[in-house]
């Protein structure tokens, strides 16, 4: 059972660590990744930015890496494939603590 779980968790990371290789495609673009709108690009496509989202446009800045660049890296593809690596690691630390936290409750 155990060894299946590893097989597993390595075909996962295997298929997290090839999409974080792919996450530079999204610069082949000129329109913006979903949910990375700025206000007058929502303006642009409902008529209207939602009251909400004017309020807390300036709360809500969490880029860890500037436009998802690195400032020591002047390689912009290898910002976006670090950005998508430490999102993993992060997601994957959140979620490992949380199952230590759970266990610990048991």
């Amino acid at each position: 059972m155990k060894k299946r779980v590893d097989n597993n968790f390595k075909t996962i990371l295997i298929i997290l660590f090839a999409l974080a290789i792919l996450t530079p495609l999204g610069i082949l673009t000129q329109n913006p990744a979903f949910g990375e709108w700025t206000q007058e690009e929502i303006k642009k496509m409902l008529g209207f930015v939602p009251e909400g989202l004017k309020k807390y446009a300036e709360v809500y800045k969490f880029d860890l890496f500037d436009g998802y660049s690195v400032k020591f890296i002047s390689n912009q593809y290898i910002g976006y494939i670090l950005s998508a690596l430490i999102g993993i690691a992060v997601i994957f630390a959140i979620f490992f603590l949380l199952k230590h936290l759970m266990t610990e409750r048991k």
